[in-house]
């Protein structure tokens, strides 16, 4: 009887340990497959740019009142990029520009453009990965710009994305905002006029175009940018699959699996390398319960932007038992959180967060950071308002 039971037990451990030993295997392949894709250019596109994914089927870019915009208020239209790429857009008006319009609206809006440009600052608006300009999520921000804001808005979708044509590379789509901002300046916006904002993916693409405004000596208004990410290096780095499960950090032991990640990517944007040659104001937002990208990504941008004033945060001691070591990064720690004191003011308000503000060389450069508001920040009025005081937007 005993040696029976003891038989059956036997029997019933070694089919949990073969099971459990196969749901690794399992787990381990899966895992091993998902890297292998990321590796893949192809694969790196799709998960990056998600183009293709339309939701609920936002292709009536005609008709944009379809999407909850009033009758009138959006003019459709195609614009041009530098390579001669056919770009889908939407001109905004502001609300009260909008107002002082006959109802019903004339078929013709298009032709009131350069007078709403002319009467109201206007918004570049470079949208994240997912989609078209007609989500309702952007539209949402779309209408608090136009209302809030009392900003014209202008919304492109890159190659690849909605009915523009072509496929999207960081190349291509810096191309494409540019051609964004060629059209304003064709329609007699001045370059002080128009502000540059950018969320999640758009962030990458609003600092190329920045810094490449930089470069020519042209200042805009200033440039947003919202829910950003350093770089793709490391967002892939800090990534979360599911919002719990890392991703890259398992392998970052193994020899020479980071450079041969580093080496497979193909979009390499990388706003942190183009501060240096970002000239205009710039106000970083992201909230802290960001799940898609870590709101770290913002606090690094901001201390980049701040560095010619601040010294940067010293890094950790190569040897952390050298107590000679550990004063030295004390002593460089206490230097650096005395001028950021000097040169930072800080605002804290309850239940929503922060906003720091500095001046940098004849700048205006700010991070708020909001307790709640997850990836779409833009849709938060508080944001909102920050951002029109930051840029004095009526």
């Amino acid at each position: 009887m005993s040696t029976g039971t003891s038989a059956k037990g036997s029997a019933t451990k070694r089919r949990f340990y073969t099971r459990a030993r196969s749901f690794l295997l399992g787990l381990l392949l899966l895992y091993g497959g998902i890297i292998v894709l990321m590796l893949t250019p192809f694969i790196q596109s799709r998960v990056l740019y998600a183009q293709h994914i339309y939701l609920f089927g936002n292709t009536k870019f005609d008709h944009p009142e379809y999407y909850g915009l009033a009758p009138g208020k959006t003019v459709n239209m195609n614009l041009r990029s530098l390579d001669n790429t056919t770009l889908g857009a939407w001109f905004i008006f502001s609300d009260s520009y909008y107002k002082s319009l006959p109802y019903p609206p004339p078929k013709a809006q298009s032709r009131n453009i350069p007078s709403a440009i002319h009467n109201k600052p206007t918004i570049l608006f470079l949208h994240g990965n997912t989609g078209t300009r007609a989500l309702s999520r952007r539209i949402a921000v779309y209408t608090a710009f136009t209302a809030r804001l009392g900003a014209n808005v202008l919304a492109i979708d890159y190659r690849g994305f909605g009915d523009s044509e072509g496929h999207p590379s960081v190349h291509g789509v810096a191309m494409d905002a540019r051609a964004g901002w060629n059209y304003l300046m064709s329609e007699g916006a001045r370059p002080e006029d128009v502000l540059i904002v950018g969320h999640s993916l758009g962030t990458a693409i609003a600092g190329l175009l920045a810094a490449e405004l930089g470069k020519e000596g042209i200042h805009p208004r200033g440039l947003v940018l919202m829910s950003p990410f350093s770089s793709v290096r490391s967002l892939m780095d800090q990534y979360y699959l599911f919002g719990f499960l890392p991703l890259l950090k398992p392998i970052s032991a193994i020899p020479l699996a980071p450079r041969l990640v580093s080496w497979s990517l193909v979009h390499r944007f990388d706003t942190l390398d183009l501060v240096p040659h970002i000239k205009s104001s710039v106000l970083i937002v992201h909230a802290e319960d960001d799940w898609d990208i870590p709101h770290t990504h913002a606090s690094i941008l901001f201390d980049a932007f701040i560095e010619p004033a601040v010294p940067l945060a010293p890094s950790l001691p190569e040897n952390p038992l050298s107590e000679e070591d550990w004063k030295i990064y004390a002593v460089e720690k206490s230097v650096r959180a005395t001028y950021r004191d000097a040169r930072i003011s800080r605002i804290s308000v309850a239940g929503f967060g922060y906003l720091e503000e500095a001046e940098i060389d004849n700048r205006k450069v700010a991070l708020l950071k909001t307790l709640h508001g997850g990836h779409d920040i833009g849709r938060v009025e508080g944001v909102q308002d920050v951002i029109g005081r930051t840029f004095s937007l009526p």
